[in-house]
């Protein structure tokens, strides 16, 4: 029995625009092969994860963009072994290029919807709002931002021998270091005048507000200025204490301890956070050495206990967490996958990268099931930070990513970066609470007198 013979091609016209609707549906289906590929637990999820991953792009040089054409090359690949299969399949076959548009309309119908609404919405105004005052602090502050004049071009005084140790926990150590290092100590306390009295000016604030813009790429304060500022305050306070002028010494300690301790009240990010417990952990070291060294008078005991007084620990605890979640939710939930990503600074100024990627946002990234996954991680979190069990939440957000953000086909970009954008909250939260426990102690102790 003799096969019939092939239907004769159609129009030429009719042939072309099949041709098209091929390509198209295979341009089209690409990128969601690749997801699929990237979101299974094959051995091509991990690398193709790291091509899927932006952050990972370095944007200066002709080198960083090696990833991107790279991928962009395989896409061309695949969607030309699509068209090819579909050719086979379908070239001869209207309903069936409609059929497979139709799946096509489904799946990205599927990729592109989003929870209804944010079940734990959250707003940084709540927790840091603005005062009367709230500006003029924060412009004294940003004076060494990290952008600014001040702050880009500050030079720490250099040391001759490699930088001390600055670590008033430890006594003896502590002891020679200071000694040691007296000179230069004291030459560096007169150089850094400009910056004692900014501190000093801060310090005048009753409060001192953050009005930071809540986006990835804001200016945020000086780590370096702050940081010479205080070690070597630290330090003199501390030599001023071996050589007996222990009220001396509370004065020169207190307005970097003050500071500190101003600057958690009102943070909008978790930098300024962390700078600012380290430092105030190290006042309250050096005021337990200057007490452990120096006759200290009733007069200047008070003035370092009233300097003490204040905050509740739980509270400040919780808002550790609270307002990284709020400043996620501020600069990223309302922004598609182009600007997150110009936010990060991986697009390297490259618009037509950014709407590229916003066009494909609706099917990478659904903002609101985002945070709502997020949600229920940021209130653990929260939790166990405020009730102090920080060995719980080590294994919370190791259960987090192995489980509710481990990449899949929907939402592949959002599981991706709420995988990410998850700091050091166990160390951070730990550093917290010991700083805590060294300033119930030392308040205890200015109260016996």
């Amino acid at each position: 029995m003799s096969t019939p013979p092939p239907a004769p091609p159609g129009p030429l016209p009719q042939r072309g625009l099949r041709i098209a609707a091929l390509a198209l549906q295979a341009a089209a289906a690409a990128p969601l092969l690749l997801l699929g590929v990237a979101a299974a637990p094959t051995p091509l999820r991990d690398q193709l994860q790291s091509l899927l991953y932006p952050w990972s792009w370095t944007h200066v040089g002709a080198q960083g963009w090696m990833l991107p054409i790279g991928l962009g090359l395989g896409l061309v690949a695949l969607a030309l072994a699509v068209f090819l299969a579909s050719w086979r399949l379908q070239a001869r076959s209207g309903w069936r290029i409609a059929l497979g548009y139709v799946a096509l309309g489904a799946v990205l119908a599927y990729l592109a919807r989003d929870d209804s609404a944010i079940r734990r919405p959250a707003k940084m105004e709540d927790l840091s709002p603005a005062f009367p005052g709230a500006q003029a602090s924060f412009e004294v502050l940003m004076r060494y931002g990290r952008a600014h004049p001040l702050g880009k071009n500050f030079k720490a005084p250099a040391f001759k021998d490699p930088y001390p140790l600055f670590d008033p926990d430890k006594p003896g150590p502590w002891h020679a270091t200071i000694t040691g290092r007296r000179a230069e100590l004291e030459a560096h306390w007169a150089e850094l005048a400009p910056e004692r009295a900014w501190i000093a000016e801060l310090n005048g604030f009753e409060r001192i507000g953050d009005l930071t813009p809540v986006r990835m790429d804001a200016e945020v304060m000086g780590f370096q200025s702050i940081r010479s500022l205080s070690h070597h305050a630290i330090a003199i306070a501390s030599l001023q204490a071996l050589d007996g002028h222990g009220d001396e010494a509370i004065d020169t300690l207190l307005p970097v301890l003050q500071v500190a301790r101003k600057l958690q009240a009102y943070s909008r990010t978790l930098v300024r956070t962390m700078i600012s417990i380290t430092i105030e952990r190290l006042g309250l070291q050096t005021a337990a050495f200057i007490l452990d060294n120096s006759a200290v008078s009733p007069a200047a005991r008070a003035r370092l206990a009233a300097a003490l007084r204040g905050g509740e620990p739980e509270a400040g605890a919780r808002r550790l967490i609270a307002i990284e979640y709020a400043f996620q939710m501020g600069a990223l939930g309302g922004e598609r996958v182009g600007g997150i990503l110009a936010q990060s600074g991986s697009l390297g100024g490259h618009p037509w990268l950014r709407a590229a990627l916003n066009g494909a946002s609706p099917f990478l990234y659904n903002p609101r099931a985002t945070f709502n996954l997020d949600g229920n991680l940021y209130a653990d979190l929260e939790d166990l930070a405020g009730r102090r069990q920080t060995a719980q939440m080590g294994p919370r957000i190791a259960e987090f990513i192995e489980r509710a953000a481990r990449p899949s086909f929907k939402n592949l970009f959002g599981k991706m970066l709420a995988r990410i954008a998850l700091p050091a909250y166990v160390k951070v939260t730990e550093n917290y609470w010991r700083v805590q426990d060294l300033r119930a102690a030392l308040i205890a102790r200015t109260a016996k007198g």
